[in-house]
Parts: C-alpha cells; structure tokens; sequence
C-alpha cells in the first residue's frame, strides 16, 4: 500500500506553484521614526493546486492541522468552494473580464494551525501565460486584513503596458485613496502608491503611504517586499520549513512587538472609522464598498505611468 502511495505521488505532474524567499522591510518617517527589516518565506500558489499542496510532505495538509497547511476560509469569499470561482467573479464584478489563466496566489500558510497575513495577492494572468515564464498579471487583486480586528478589505488593479527599466523590471504603477483602516496607528486621510515590479524570477512590492493634513502632503510609511521564486517541491519545501518553522507567528508577534515600541516612541492612536462621530468625514469610510471605484488623480512623477489606472475596491 505504502508502496503505490509513494508511485501515486512520484508519477504526480511538477507543481507550477513556486516558494518565495527574500525580505520584507518597514518604513515610518512620521510622527515618529521607526524601521525593521527580516527575511521571509511565502508561497506562491497556483489556485488550481490548491487541493495538491498536501501531497508535497507528511509535513504538510490541506483543511487540517499540520506543521505547515492551508485552508480555504483563510482567502477570499469561502462561501465559494472554489477560490478560483472567487477570484473570477471579482474580477469579473470589478472590471468586466473574467480571469481565463493561471491565478497565482501570494501569501504566507498556516504555521501549526495558525496564519495572519496583513495582505495576500491574486496575480490573474491571461491563458497560456504563467508567473515562471516571467508573465506580468492582468489584473491583482490585494486582500487586507487588519490588526487587531481582523476584518477584510479587497482592492481591484487593473494592469496595462507598464514600465520597462534599462535594467529588464517591468513595473506597474497605482495610486488611490485609503478606504480601510489597517493600523491603530495610520489615519484615514492618507493616500497609496503601490509598484510591483517583475523581472525574471525578481518580484519587488513597494508601497508607499501619504498622508494630507494641515501640515500638507507628505510621505509618512513604506513597506518593501523583495523576493525571488524557486519552484515548489519537497525539497524546498523542507528547506523552507527548516528555516521558517513558524513565519506567521513570527509576523504576528512582530506585529505588536513594533506596535509597543511605536506606543513607547509617541506614536498616536488613531479609533476605528466605525466608532467614529457620524458627523466626521472619515465615519465608516469604505464600511459598505462593493466595487467602488477610486477617482483618486496621479500625485507623483509617475503621472504617465498610473493616468487611467481602474481601482476598485469591496470590503468583504
């Protein structure tokens, strides 16, 4: 038995999913000064091998408790059993395409029972092209969960032509308004540019956040993702478990590990734009989003590559 398990497994297709390996690192300029970097492990996860990531290891499962795991109701709108389905009709909602390729999930598993991803990424490509091949997505969709709530928050952008550098990275290139509270320590009044970049098997995520107030515009918070994709296998995936036996406790404990030293620091709270006065302007700003579309106009040198740039966005 154990025999045919093992044939069963090694005549399986290679994963086209892939595991990425690189840095994260924080920025805060304003009110106070604060910054940390780390290394990290992610998946990149086509959503198709959703069902086969438990076949990689005993280590790992699908919809049970395991070293490392996934399950279904950790992604988007898990009324629908299939994430791909999902991810379709919010494409589909948002801008009138419905994703026909591969759908590359970005984002950090279960770490024994446990996950907390502040954002995971839905690359949605066109058919026949696929992430390992160097493809730039169609559209990515980002979906929020916020600390210490845990509510959800789903932004739609719409690629196009980009930014080609002299150095071979093709960048897209967003901005917007803020339209979900994401820290205690960010007000609602601020503005996003977002730049993710591909070159190769390079993927960079830099997003930048200003905020507007009496004092004027300025750039207050970054946060850089920088990583690079091996394939997916046993080995890896071993290889990374050694190295990252726990990343989404480590995230977690990060989290309020810097939340401290920002409150030490004088960094001020900002409530929730549920409990906020009704007459405030910020009152449960993005609370009842289903698809609204950001008017936001371009605030930066990169006018020509973000003029006309479609995003949306749902609380979920």
């Amino acid at each position: 038995m154990s025999s045919n398990a093992d044939s069963h497994k090694q005549s399986q297709p290679p994963l086209n999913s892939q595991w990425l390996e690189g840095s994260v690192r924080h920025r805060r300029r304003s009110p106070v000064a604060h910054g940390f970097e780390y290394h990290t492990g992610m998946l990149a996860l086509d959503v198709d091998e959703f069902s086969r990531f438990g076949s990689l290891s005993p280590w790992v499962s699908v919809e049970r408790f395991n070293w490392m795991s996934l399950r279904r109701s950790d992604y988007l709108d898990p009324a629908t059993p299939s994430l791909r389905e999902a991810v379709q009709n919010r494409v589909l909602a948002a801008t009138g395409w419905r994703p026909d390729g591969a759908i590359e999930l970005i984002t950090h598993p279960r770490y024994l029972g446990y996950v907390f991803n502040p954002v995971s990424f839905y690359f949605c490509y066109r058919a026949g092209e696929k992430a390992a091949d160097g493809a730039i997505p169609a559209v990515i969709l980002a979906q929020i969960t916020n600390t210490p709530w845990h509510d959800r928050h789903l932004y739609c952008l719409e690629c196009d032509t980009g930014v080609t550098t002299e150095a071979g990275w093709h960048s897209q290139h967003f901005e917007f308004s803020k339209r979900f509270h994401v820290s205690p320590f960010n007000p609602m009044n601020q503005h996003y540019r977002w730049t993710f970049s591909f070159r190769d098997q390079d993927l960079r995520i830099h997003m930048n956040t200003d905020t507007a107030d009496q004092a004027g515009k300025r750039k207050v918070f970054d946060a850089t993702l920088v990583v690079q994709r091996t394939p997916l296998n046993r080995k890896t995936l071993h290889r990374s478990l050694r190295q990252f036996p726990v990343e989404s406790l480590k995230v977690v404990a990060g989290i309020y590990w810097h939340a401290l030293r920002l409150k030490l620091k004088g960094a001020p709270f900002y409530t929730h734009p549920d409990k906020l006065d009704s007459s405030d302007p910020h009152f449960q700003l993005g609370q009842s989003d289903q698809g609204y579309r950001d008017n936001a106009q371009p605030t930066t040198l990169n006018t020509a590559a973000t003029a006309g740039k479609r995003v949306s966005s749902w609380r979920t």
